[in-house]
């Protein structure tokens, strides 16, 4: 049986701390997804609520909601990857991974009954998605990325990502 030194009680203190402060990065990382879905799902449902509306027809809704949904695989496993690397069981992390993704059908609801009551309110609810998102990128994902001196890969990342979706845009277009 180990004693209880002065030294191991240290040690036992820096790793709480330490277990302490990966638990709020993983639940800031849960959040920030999560907040990231809302608006991916406003786009969906505001999308198909356009549908028939001049410059909007069915194929470009269906393109919205397959990129987004497309990139929800990867925002899954964003949240399931490092819950189970912190101890949590496969069936917990994978439960998270999905929870974060069910507020997207809320707001694509939510997004539905916007347009539909208020027309007006389209470009205004893309404006608030598009710039939610790059916010959320911006504000959470970068940074963090540059605390593991993965700034370069992350920065490849983003330029990748922008690069495929404006070439889906034009394809699509």
């Amino acid at each position: 049986m180990e004693e209880d030194t002065p030294t191991s009680t240290e040690n036992r203190t820096k790793e709480a701390k330490l277990r302490a402060v990966q638990l709020r990065r993983l639940v800031l990382l849960i959040v920030a997804i999560t907040v990231h879905n809302f608006p991916e799902g406003l786009a969906v449902g505001v999308g198909y609520a356009s549908v028939g509306r001049p410059g909007f027809d069915l194929q470009q809704a269906h393109n919205l909601a397959l990129g987004i949904g497309l990139q929800n695989f990867p925002e899954g496993l964003a949240v399931s990857v490092p819950l189970k690397a912190a101890g949590f069981s496969t069936l917990n992390s994978f439960f998270w991974g999905q929870a974060s993704g069910m507020v997207e059908p809320i707001a694509g609801i939510i997004g539905v009954i916007c347009v539909t009551l208020v027309e007006q309110i389209l470009s205004i609810a893309l404006s608030f998605a598009a710039g939610a998102m790059i916010w959320v990128v911006c504000n959470d994902i970068v940074p963090e990325s540059s605390v593991h001196n993965n700034t370069r890969l992350c920065s490849i990342g983003v330029i990748v990502g922008f690069v495929v979706m404006m070439c889906l845009d034009t394809y699509f277009a």
